[in-house]
């Protein structure tokens, strides 16, 4: 059993930002969140999304997760325990796996590229923090 991250820094448990933990990840779950309005909220809930998409598209090919991993030509870390606790919400998805999922199936892909560009309901208060950098100037003006 993989070990609880430590609080605080951008290592955290997905699903726990979930007032139904168990419910990460499934279909026709709306994400009703616990805590403040943060990048960690985006990126769970941009994860549960995601997850349902993957879960669906497996569905379709292969039955089961287990079956479509078998059959896949993913990278050895793409184990069966370690794709599961990323369905599940108990492990981050990194971007790696992401981009794994979006070249396996253009719904992954269409579905990532849609919540990126909608932004995330944290995306103003993220906004007001950013620091505000100057383009460059022209050197030929």
């Amino acid at each position: 059993m993989p070990k609880k991250p430590l609080p605080g820094g951008h290592v955290f448990e997905p699903r726990a930002r979930m007032q139904v933990p168990k419910s990460f990840g499934k279909a026709g779950t709306p994400f009703a969140f616990v805590g403040e309005e943060d990048a960690q909220l985006a990126a769970a809930q941009f994860q549960h999304l995601v997850a349902n998409t993957i879960r669906e598209c497996v569905l379709r090919k292969s039955g089961t997760l287990r079956s479509y991993l078998e059959e896949a030509k993913f990278p050895s870390e793409m184990t069966y325990d370690r794709v599961s606790r990323i369905q599940r919400g108990e492990t981050m998805m990194t971007i790696t796996d992401l981009l794994i999922w979006s070249n396996a199936f253009q719904e992954v892909r269409v579905r990532a590229a849609e919540l990126v560009a909608a932004g995330s309901p944290v995306r103003e208060k993220l906004d007001e923090e950013a620091i505000s950098v100057e383009p460059a100037s022209d050197p030929e003006k």
